[in-house]
């Protein structure tokens, strides 16, 4: 990965990356609008009750986007009713379709859904028997049977005016792309690419795109080579931000702020969702207490650092975004305690560094 690729605007000073405005019902994704919260609920995809039930909660909680699993061609017609009966109850909160495996539940749901979100590892591709190599006929002929499963959702998406979500998984990536790309943040990426190539050669372009993944580290450095690779195509599609299954307690809390925070601070990502094994109502306040600091330019102290000539262009210490490591420091030791250098990050805190009782 070059470590020269532009991936965010400024790295000394909030600068949000320009995008395209995707319209997701009543929602604007991207464009400029307010960064956007989004959950996703947990009864069974048929349970049309449970789902109303829970989808009511999220919007009251102040949740933008619900999100449903949609995992059949049932599924996507159970959603059409928990679409009816939202409205009848006066709640337009906009609904999406979560796909994997099946592009024909994708293509019912459309009738029904504000957007449909797909998974490039498992929407046509999935995994080859034995795994094992693949020759560049053969993963040219992977490439276009891709484009072909994925041709009929973007007709009837733009026929619709429904958007979609390229939404890919670390765990789930296909044996084709990773054959040629690794299990590896460069992976996901390119299996996004694929299909916003798709897209944007019939001429769509309402399509949001996400890189989740449960390590921290992998999801930032995907979103951030994701930024970068659609710049360099001239994409400037918006971003869905989240740590896949980042848990729950104080645990989940920290690994999404980590994750979510830093590429926020970058200036990458329109639209979150905190994923919690939790109440899915719980994870609206974290997500919300995460943009909040975000959701105004104007609230970060005016001239962009590098436009004032207070520092030069590039990264600093010319550090590879896309490989982070750790700051390089020296050792120092006080009473005792040592800390920087290539030890482990510790914790040292007042009563550390209070003298023993008598050498005060």
């Amino acid at each position: 990965m070059d470590p020269a690729l532009p991936y965010c605007l400024d790295p000394f000073g909030y600068r949000r990356r320009p995008t395209r405005a995707v319209k997701v019902g009543r929602v604007t994704v991207g464009g400029g609008a307010p960064i956007s919260v989004q959950s996703m609920t947990t009864p069974d995809p048929e349970d049309v009750e449970g789902n109303v039930a829970q989808a009511l909660a999220l919007a009251e909680a102040g949740c933008d986007i619900v999100r449903v699993t949609t995992p059949t061609v049932r599924a996507a017609e159970a959603l059409g009713r928990i679409r009816d009966a939202l409205r009848a109850k006066g709640c337009e909160v906009p609904l999406v379709a979560d796909i994997h495996f099946n592009p024909e539940a994708a293509l019912r749901a459309a009738d029904f859904a504000d957007k449909v979100r797909v998974n490039p590892g498992n929407y046509a591709d999935g995994r080859k028997a034995g795994g094992g190599e693949y020759s560049d006929a053969e993963y040219e002929a992977g490439v276009r049977r891709a484009a072909e499963r994925f041709a009929p959702l973007v007709e009837k998406c733009a026929r619709l005016g429904r958007a979609i979500r390229v939404g890919v998984n670390h765990g789930s990536l296909s044996d084709r792309v990773m054959s040629r790309f690794g299990d590896n943040p460069e992976g996901m990426v390119e299996s996004a690419l694929e299909f916003l190539r798709t897209a944007e050669s019939m001429g769509f372009r309402d399509v949001i795109v996400s890189m989740k993944a449960s390590s921290v580290r992998v999801m930032v450095v995907a979103c951030r080579l994701l930024a970068a690779r659609m710049a360099a195509e001239g994409f400037d599609h918006p971003l869905h931000l989240g740590v896949t299954e980042a848990g729950n307690g104080l645990d989940g809390r920290v690994k999404s702020a980590i994750g979510i925070g830093s590429l926020l601070a970058d200036g990458i990502g329109d639209t979150v969702r905190v994923s919690l094994t939790e109440d899915p109502v719980r994870e609206i306040p974290v997500a919300r207490a995460l943009v909040a600091p975000f959701l105004g330019e104007g609230r970060h102290g005016g001239e962009p650092i590098l436009a004032r000539g207070g520092l030069p262009a590039g990264t600093p210490e010319a550090r590879d975004p896309f490989d982070p490591r750790r700051r390089r420091c020296e050792t120092v030791e006080w009473q005792g305690i040592r800390l920087g250098g290539e030890r482990a990050m510790g914790e040292v805190n007042r009563r550390d560094l209070d003298p023993p009782a008598g050498r005060a």
